[in-house]
């Protein structure tokens, strides 16, 4: 039965790793944050605009900051929720030069994940953005 349990495991931190990689390879900016504020506004459309407030622990990719702010744009009553465990956050930059956040693209720092980030670190900063994730 643990076996069948780690198995099941290790399956789910490659889909994991996958998401990763490409969200990576998808986005302008790679840090592992610990958020530590969310401001919530009310839109015209009754959408809700989150700005989160995040303390930089390490940058991989775009550039390097102590502390991020970012945007994320949901529909009215659609329930976000962060905590204090840092985590691994990807986002667009507009051109304006606001960070914003592509959805879903925020990671635990799991085994996977964290052992792809630390032997690809020469190769993160300079993955380029192939998708429209960003757009």
């Amino acid at each position: 039965m643990s076996f069948s349990f780690c198995t099941k495991a290790q399956h789910i931190d490659l889909l994991e790793l996958d998401g990763f990689k490409k969200a990576v390879k998808s986005t302008d900016y790679l840090a592992k944050v610990t958020i530590i504020r969310v401001d919530v506004f009310q839109e015209a459309d009754d959408s809700q605009k989150y700005v989160f407030t995040a303390d930089v622990v390490t940058t991989f990719k775009g550039d390097s900051y102590n502390q991020i702010s970012f945007e994320m744009l949901v529909e009215k009553g659609e329930d976000m929720t962060f905590n204090s465990a840092p985590v691994y956050l990807v986002l667009c930059k507009s051109l304006s030069g606001a960070y914003y956040w592509p959805g879903g693209s925020y990671f635990k720092s799991g085994p996977a994940i964290y052992t792809w980030v630390n032997n690809n670190r020469g190769t993160i900063q300079i993955a380029g953005t192939f998708s429209d994730w960003c757009n």
